[in-house]
């Protein structure tokens, strides 16, 4: 997996996914030119089902929530829009 990405990648979720959790995944896996499965399972660091309902129940509310995911800063901003930078 090659890290030389130094760009910060801003998702709109709901626009092209079906899910916060979703577009955190295929975005990382995107950019680094793997396949989801070969990104370590995102439950390892927040719990998907928790982190969509959150996002999703505040649709157009002002939110922050942040972690770190595969070598990854995620930054979740105003319920739909999704900013992912490397570490």
């Amino acid at each position: 997996m090659s890290l030389e990405w130094n760009e910060t990648q801003t998702v709109f979720w709901a626009e092209q996914h079906e899910s916060p959790s979703e577009a955190i995944v295929s975005t990382i896996a995107a950019q680094q030119h793997v396949a989801e499965t070969d990104l370590p399972p995102l439950y390892e660091q927040v719990d998907p089902e928790a982190l969509d309902k959150i996002v999703t129940s505040y649709a157009g509310s002002s939110i922050q929530i942040s972690f770190t995911y595969s070598g990854f800063h995620v930054h979740i901003q105003n319920s739909d829009k999704i900013e992912i930078s490397p570490n």
